[in-house]
C-alpha cells in the first residue's frame, strides 16, 4: 500500500475519519458532528475527509470532504496525505449489528496504519463480540495498529481488558455528541419515546403503547415519538396504532429530544440528547451500549427482555421525579471526560 500512495512526511497534514456515516442516523450524525467541530477547534483550516455511504450527501451537509465507502483508491489516498486516522465514534467493534462491518472497520485501521497515519479510535464503545476469531482479531489489530484508543464507557474499558489490549493507550472518554451545544426551544410539555425495530420488539409493542397511555393519564404527557434512525418509524407507528384516544405525534426532528418533559428512550443517542439538554431520561436496552451509558449517566433503565408494561410506567414514574441536580453533575462529569477525545487527537497531530 506505501508503494500505491506516496506521501512526504513533511507535507502530511489533516485527519480522516472513519464511521458508520452518511447512513440518516441522527445520533452518528451528531458525533461527526462533534469530532469535525472538535478537530476545527484544534486547527480551523486543517483538512478533514471523512470516509460516508453517501458521499456527496455528507460532504454537503457537513460542509467536509468525503470519499465513498466503497471508493477505496480514494480513502487511501486521503490516509496517505494525513497525519491522523480516526476510528469513530459508535460501537464500531462489534459483530451484532454485521459481522462484514467489524472486519471492514479492522481493515481501514490497519490500513491508516500502513499508510503512515497515527490512529485514534475517538470515543468508541466496543462489543459484543461473539465468537474466538472476531475477539482475537480485534486484539491483534488494536495491539498491532492502533496508537490511542478511547472509550466511551467503561464496560468497553473492561472488555479490551479482558481481551488482552495493552499496546495502545486505554483511556476513558465519553460519547462525543455529549460536547454538542444543546438545542435552542421552548420546552414542550410531553414524553419523548425513541424506539427502534429490533428482534423481539413485535412482543413488547403493548408494553409501549401502556407506558405512553400512562404517562398521558398519570402526567398529561402527550407522547411524541421520535424517529433517530432505520425502523424507527415502523417501530412507532406500531406503538401509535394501539393508543387510539391518546394525542400522540411522530416526528423525525432529533432536537425535539432535548426539548421534551421525559424522555423513554431505546436507542443510546435519545438518551444522550437528553441528558445533553438536562431532560430527565430512562433506558430500555436492546444493547449493552445502553445500560452502559445509562450505568455512566446514572439514568433508570431496564433491559429489553425484562419489559413488561408496568416495567415501562415505572421508568416514567422515576424519569418524571428525577433529580434534576444529580442528572446536571453526571452531565458535568462525562462532558469533561468527553475531552480527552480531542486531547488525544491533539496529541497524536503534534508528535513527530
Amino acid at each position: 500500500m506505501k508503494s500505491l500512495l506516496k506521501a512526504s512526511p513533511d507535507a502530511r497534514r489533516g485527519v480522516v475519519i472513519s464511521g458508520a456515516y452518511g447512513m440518516d442516523n441522527a445520533g452518528d450524525d451528531a458525533v461527526l458532528t462533534a469530532i469535525a467541530a472538535a478537530l476545527r477547534r484544534l486547527d480551523s483550516g486543517m483538512p478533514v475527509t471523512v470516509i460516508a455511504r453517501q458521499r456527496k450527501k455528507t460532504a454537503r451537509r457537513f460542509q467536509i470532504a468525503a470519499v465513498g465507502r466503497l471508493d477505496v483508491l480514494g480513502w487511501l489516498r486521503a490516509m496517505g496525505h494525513g497525519k491522523l486516522f480516526i476510528s469513530g465514534g459508535g460501537s464500531l467493534l462489534q459483530n451484532v449489528t454485521s459481522r462484514r462491518s467489524l472486519w471492514f472497520y479492522l481493515w481501514t485501521i490497519r490500513a491508516a496504519k500502513a499508510m503512515g497515519c497515527a490512529v485514534e479510535l475517538y470515543g468508541c464503545g466496543v462489543g459484543p463480540l461473539t465468537g474466538e476469531k472476531a475477539r482475537q482479531a480485534v486484539t491483534a489489530y488494536l495491539n498491532q495498529y492502533a496508537d490511542v484508543v478511547c472509550l466511551r464507557d467503561r464496560d468497553s474499558l473492561a472488555l479490551l481488558e479482558e481481551l488482552g489490549v495493552t499496546e495502545p493507550r486505554l483511556l476513558l472518554s465519553a460519547d462525543p455528541a455529549l460536547s454538542l451545544p444543546a438545542p435552542a426551544g421552548e420546552r414542550e410539555h410531553a414524553l419523548g419515546v425513541v424506539l427502534r425495530s429490533w428482534p423481539g420488539f413485535g412482543e413488547h409493542v403493548l408494553d409501549f403503547a401502556g407506558a405512553a397511555r400512562y404517562a398521558w393519564e398519570r402526567y398529561h404527557l402527550a407522547p411524541v415519538f421520535i424517529c433517530l434512525g432505520k425502523g424507527d418509524r415502523e417501530a412507532a407507528a406500531a406503538v401509535c396504532g394501539e393508543l387510539r384516544d391518546v394525542p400522540a405525534a411522530v416526528t423525525v426532528d432529533s432536537r425535539r429530544t432535548g426539548r421534551m418533559t421525559a424522555v423513554l428512550s431505546m436507542r443510546l443517542h435519545g438518551l444522550v440528547f437528553a441528558l445533553n439538554a438536562g431532560t430527565p431520561a430512562a433506558g430500555v436496552s436492546y444493547d449493552p451500549k445502553v445500560s452502559a451509558f445509562c450505568r455512566e449517566a446514572g439514568l433508570p433503565f431496564t433491559e429489553m427482555e425484562d419489559v413488561t408494561a408496568d416495567r415501562l410506567c415505572d421508568l416514567v414514574d422515576r424519569a418524571a421525579h428525577m433529580d434534576g441536580e444529580a442528572m446536571s453533575a453526571a452531565a458535568r462529569t462525562l462532558r469533561e471526560r468527553e475531552k480527552v477525545n480531542a486531547r488525544a487527537a491533539a496529541e497524536l497531530l503534534m508528535s513527530e
